[in-house]
């Protein structure tokens, strides 16, 4: 694809000149307003400078790498996540906090049409290497980052794209620390917490890769299978009562996210729905709306290690 347009080069200037202008504007008004309610004499100790404003932005485009794009019907993303580059999130999605989704090392550079970027993600990792901005530094022939609907990406994971794409399909769950890297997740699989998906590797529809598993690289995990270990191996096939409750996983935490899509709008940390009833006098509403959903999913990951911990000792003796 080729580098960013001029249009799109003078806005990223303008835009970061005025962001900056204007922050320096309300650090010196408040840094007035401290000056103007405190009285000092000589000796007291400095000022304290107190920045009522949050400097950190958890959508960051880049001229060169592309720009974040969020579904307008995306379930939640949190404040305190990161998506930088080239990441796309489809609607139902939710990404957690302190997840990271980074995709800067692809030559997608701003301005582009929407066909152009269908045409530069058809491209194939090697004819994308022939194309480096290599008036840049060399680097961008990696890929995008590219999430369907009703996928959950949960607290602390990593999940970039050096190397090529990494794709995951629709009503994927994500555990929480789990690392994906160039890799290709499709519809209605579950990645256990702490485990670790390696460049070029491919988890097929409806597959569990459990708990602190690594999944080498350009390794495919076939539809319906258990993977556990490092480097991970298959255990044993998924039961259809299993598969189902991957797709409810996810369902299950749509519901989790939008209980949460409002909670952090300016003027309050709870939803403009649930103000009156707070005002009523009801304190019981984040055990109730968010309770029953967790001890569910306790439940389920429960009932699988279990199950996961008898089929080894089985096979052990």
């Amino acid at each position: 694809m080729p580098p960013p347009t001029i249009i799109a080069r003078f806005r990223q200037v303008l835009g970061r000149a005025l962001r900056e202008t204007g922050q320096a504007v309300d650090r010196a008004g408040v840094w007035g307003i401290t000056q103007a309610n405190t009285t000092k004499t000589l000796g007291d100790p400095p000022y304290i400078y107190d920045d009522h404003l949050s400097r950190h932005r958890n959508q960051m485009p880049l001229l060169r790498r592309g720009m974040p794009q969020v579904s307008d019907d995306v379930a939640y993303i949190a404040p305190c996540s990161t998506l930088v580059g080239t990441v796309r999130i489809g609607p139902g999605s939710s990404v957690w906090y302190g997840s990271v989704l980074r995709a800067d090392r692809c030559n997608n550079g701003m301005g582009r049409s929407p066909d152009e970027e269908v045409a530069w993600r058809a491209l194939s990792k090697n004819e994308r290497s022939s194309q480096r901005d290599l008036s840049w530094d060399g680097t961008a022939n990696g890929g995008g980052i590219y999430i369907g609907a009703d996928t959950n990406v949960q607290d602390g994971c990593v999940v970039t794209a050096v190397e090529d794409h990494t794709t995951i399909g629709d009503g994927v769950t994500i555990g929480h620390g789990a690392h994906i890297h160039s890799a290709t997740v499709e519809d209605h699989s579950l990645i256990g917490m702490g485990a670790i998906l390696s460049p070029g590797s491919k988890v097929e529809s409806q597959s569990f890769v459990a708990a602190g598993a690594v999944i080498g690289r350009d390794v495919t995990v076939p539809s319906g299978e258990l993977w556990v270990g490092n480097p991970a191996r298959k255990l044993r096939n998924l039961t259809q009562p299993e598969m189902d409750k991957l797709k409810y996983q996810a369902d299950e935490y749509v519901k989790q996210a939008m209980g949460q899509s409002n909670v952090m709008d300016l003027g309050g940390n709870v939803a403009d729905e649930l103000a009156p009833e707070l005002e009523a006098g009801r304190t019981d509403l984040s055990s109730e709306s968010q309770g029953g959903v967790h001890v569910e999913q306790e439940e389920v990951s429960g009932t699988q290690q279990a199950t996961f911990k008898s089929e080894r000792s089985e096979s052990e003796d």
